[in-house]
């Protein structure tokens, strides 16, 4: 397994955590996984105060959600996402709000 790093963007202040479910084998999930395996180094590295959940179930759809101040959330899917598109949606979830 080869570990790519790559810089990511310090998300702004008004994320609170960020939460990425997937399933261990299914192929919808495929794109989430290998985005772990990828980018999760960096974005940690960039991003150490922000609590990053990565969460594995047998058989769930892949999705992302994040949690900004107030309690509000937000989650977008990932189904059949590729590891670059997946990054995309970090990075977006992470500049927004």
């Amino acid at each position: 397994m080869r570990v790519c790093v790559q810089r990511f963007a310090k998300f702004s202040g008004n994320i609170k955590e960020l939460r990425l479910h997937f399933c261990q084998t299914g192929e919808a999930s495929k794109g989430a996984r290998e985005y772990v395996q990828r980018y999760y180094p960096s974005l940690k590295k960039e991003n150490p105060e922000l609590p990053i959940l990565i969460r594995e179930c047998s058989g769930v759809q892949p999705r992302l959600w994040a949690r900004y101040g107030m309690g509000k959330e937000t989650s977008v899917s990932l189904t059949n996402l590729g590891a670059d598109d997946v990054r995309k949606n970090v990075e977006a979830m992470g500049s927004s709000r």
